[in-house]
Parts: structure tokens; sequence; C-alpha cells
């Protein structure tokens, strides 16, 4: 019995130990993999923003992304990153959001006729 008892006092201290290992907490600042996670960060981000930047957001970036003008979607990114009133968190996003959007224009097929 004082050897179960042992045992299973070890096993408990052991589990106790390594509950917390290989647990990682994600973070707001982790990197985006796609122009969707990008959008969905940035809007996240710009939740307090100004209405000019939310304007921009919506009109300019995602619907220039979603039907591939990333030009506009530059351009309309580049108003925002222009608002004085952005935290860091902010601009660290926009800032991602512009670099998914140059590697997307990057990766993009030519248009016909070019």
């Amino acid at each position: 019995m004082k050897k179960t008892a042992w045992i299973l006092s070890i096993l408990t201290a052991g589990l106790m130990l390594f509950s917390g290992v290989g647990c990682k907490k994600e973070t707001a600042s982790r990197q985006p993999q796609t122009l969707q996670d990008g959008i969905a960060q940035l809007r996240t981000a710009l939740a307090s923003a100004s209405p000019q930047a939310q304007s921009n957001l919506y009109s300019g970036v995602i619907y220039g992304v979603r039907y591939g003008r990333y030009m506009d979607a530059l351009v309309a990114l580049d108003r925002i990153a222009s608002d004085p009133s952005l935290n860091d968190a902010q601009k660290q996003a926009v800032s991602n959001m512009v670099d998914m959007v140059k590697q997307a224009m990057t990766n993009a097929p030519a248009a016909p006729g070019q």
C-alpha cells in the first residue's frame, strides 16, 4: 500500500510539474499567414481607430484585396498609416498588411492582355 501511494504521489508531482510545459499563449502580435488573416487582424486592431481609418479599411483595403486591386489596397493602407492617432499595435498591423499585399502583388498572375 505504501508503494502504491508513493508511486501515485510521484506521478501526481510529475504531472503538476509538466502540466504547463509546451503551452504557449498566442499573442495578438503574431504574424498573419494569409491575406484574410491579415485583414481580420487589421480589422481588430483598427476597431477603436478614427472613422476615416475605418472607412479606408473597409472601402479601400478589404475591397481592394477582395477584387485583386492591390494598388488600391496599398493606397488605402498608406492613408491609414498616415493617421497620427494610431497606436503602435495599429501601426504594426498596418505594416504587416502592407507587406502581405505587396507579396500578393508579386505572386498575382498577370492580367490578360498585359
